[in-house]
């Protein structure tokens, strides 16, 4: 019986590349950062793909892949794939959620603290010469009010950390009726369904939502308006979700004193761009899941998903049905 011809474009971790190899079902090509070009003349003749971030698998991509069966985001978004050009092309979309989870909550704590105590400010001074100790006096988490946007399994292990700090948290989600009755998210001051009564009530907010239509821009200048003066927020979940000039107005008239960013409409960013730019910013290039734990984890999962396909018909995280 012949191989699945495999393609990986963004790379794997060397015990998720080995799991499939082991298989024994896959005829594996493997390109790191492949380019569009190089990408679309692969197409035709492969069978499945495996991708991260990189790669945009687009509708016009898909229509150079006829034998095209799964696409694998090793990950948990799919913002990268067009999934409705997938279906139409037999094309199962295959994710691997849950498995970053921890890498981008603890990257999100620490975003907060970069945040109140200008750590990034106070490093790059030193490095300067600067001794600015009287300019850096930051603010506690202790007793600061802590809104959650989606409260996900990354928001509910924010919202713990955070609350373990002496925060008070809040959180808006679709399902707030019914997580509220939960007794492990006791701690969790108040629910809501309304996005602008976190934005009214928060000292800080960080978003932990997919990106999808109806999130598109959901954050803008009507949010940022409702917000306390001197506020902050911080988006580790993807870029899109809160509109960027938006954003940049509200740094500029100082309702936010700070923002922290490890995702972006356009990525990479523009050269120069303001938003990166700002000495009120704190940012970093969607790194959110790049930890060696969660490398590791999630090369793990995109092989046992492929593998379990492949041997049992398996779907358990299809996005679509192809």
């Amino acid at each position: 019986m012949p191989k699945t011809k495999l393609l990986i474009t963004d790379g794997l971790s060397s015990e998720g590349l080995q799991m499939l190899e082991t298989s024994g079902l896959f005829d594996i090509t493997f390109h790191k950062s492949l380019e569009k070009d190089a990408l679309k003349a692969a197409l035709p003749t492969t069978d499945a793909i495996v991708i991260r971030s990189a790669t945009k698998m687009t509708k016009d991509l898909f229509a150079l892949a006829p034998k095209l069966k799964v696409v694998m985001r090793a990950g948990a978004g799919v913002d990268n794939v067009d999934v409705p050009a997938a279906t139409a092309n037999n094309t199962l979309v295959l994710n691997c959620p849950g498995v970053n989870n921890n890498a981008v909550a603890e990257l999100t704590v620490g975003f907060i603290f970069g945040l109140l105590r200008e750590i990034p400010r106070a490093t790059s001074g030193m490095k300067q010469n600067l001794w600015e100790k009287k300019e850096l006096v930051g603010a506690e988490a202790s007793g600061r009010t802590l809104g959650i946007l989606g409260f996900g399994a990354i928001g509910n292990l924010v919202g713990k950390a955070c609350h373990a700090l002496g925060m008070k948290v809040v959180a808006f989600d679709p399902r707030a009726a019914e997580l509220s009755k939960k007794p492990e998210f006791s701690f969790v001051q108040s629910w809501t369904s309304s996005i602008d009564e976190v934005f009214t009530t928060a000292d800080m907010v960080t978003v932990h939502m997919p990106l999808m239509d109806s999130t598109r821009n959901l954050i803008g200048a009507a949010q940022f308006a409702k917000m306390k003066k001197g506020s902050y927020l911080v988006n580790c979940a993807r870029g899109g979700i809160v509109d960027e000039a938006a954003l940049l107005t509200a740094l500029e008239n100082g309702t936010l004193a700070g923002a922290a960013l490890d995702v972006f409409a356009q990525e990479p960013t523009p050269k120069d761009y303001a938003l990166v730019q700002h000495p009120k910013v704190i940012c970093a290039p969607h790194i959110g899941a790049a930890t060696k734990e969660a490398q590791h984890k999630v090369g793990l999962a995109a092989a046992r998903y492929l593998i379990e396909f492949y041997q049992e018909g398996k779907t358990s995280t299809a996005v679509n049905r192809g």
